[in-house]
């Protein structure tokens, strides 16, 4: 959690990202006037923000996507990429309940800042190794399938880097309700519920994925009170 805290912080960034919804609510917005304003707000010089326009997205849909390239670290070059799909079919958005909602732009919001954090761990974990590679999962599954995907899942930093979103998607719905983390809560979220269909969930990296997932979300609930009280 220190890297996170270090390369950035996931509320302020989070805040930064949502408050461009005051400045166009009422409006009718275009997609690259949308896409300026958020890299914008993400100064980060390891980053490199794109964005695409695609027939794969309707309506309002958004979709962002991460990489971390550990030989472009190892030179000093910008290592990670988000990419921002925006649809095709739609050139504004109105910033109003009747098109682009406030709840649907935090959801929006969350997952840039969810998968920001997810490839500075990456790149975390590469620096703190030298840029050496982990050692890999090997999965004994016979389905060429469910074992290429076991041994990406189960891979020991994919793990470290999926249990933060896990956390940030956590932490993000909990503050603004005032709630605290559960179990319960967590068997309903999306990347456990990812983890599940591709382990048992007694397997040792389902128990894995729930520690660090815990204890992310205590790391990142430090830092939420750090920052609202700064």
């Amino acid at each position: 959690m220190s890297c996170i805290s270090n390369y950035m912080n996931y509320f302020q960034l989070l805040d930064r990202l949502i408050k461009i919804y005051d400045k166009f609510e009422g409006q009718a917005v275009d997609s690259s006037t949308i896409f300026k304003k958020i890299k914008q707000c993400i100064p980060f010089k390891e980053c490199r923000i794109i964005s695409i326009s695609t027939l794969g997205l309707f309506s309002n849909e958004f979709s962002v996507s991460g990489e971390y390239d550990p030989v472009l670290d190892e030179l000093g070059k910008k290592s990670i990429i988000i990419e921002l799909a925006f649809p095709k079919s739609k050139t504004e958005f109105q910033f109003d309940n009747s098109d682009l909602t406030r709840q649907h732009w935090f959801d929006f919001c969350e997952e840039i800042v969810s998968i920001l954090g997810h490839e500075f761990i990456h790149m975390h974990q590469f620096r703190r190794r030298n840029f050496n590679w982990p050692m890999t999962y090997k999965s004994s599954s016979k389905s060429l399938v469910k074992k290429e995907v076991q041994e990406y899942y189960g891979d020991s930093d994919e793990i470290d880097a999926y249990a933060f979103m896990a956390a940030a998607s956590l932490i993000s719905y909990d503050v603004m309700r005032n709630k605290t983390y559960s179990r319960h809560k967590l068997f309903k979220n999306r990347v456990y519920k990812t983890y599940t269909r591709v382990f048992d969930k007694k397997d040792p990296v389902v128990l894995k994925f729930e520690k660090l997932t815990l204890r992310y979300y205590k790391k990142l609930e430090q830092q939420y009170h750090a920052t609202t009280h700064k």
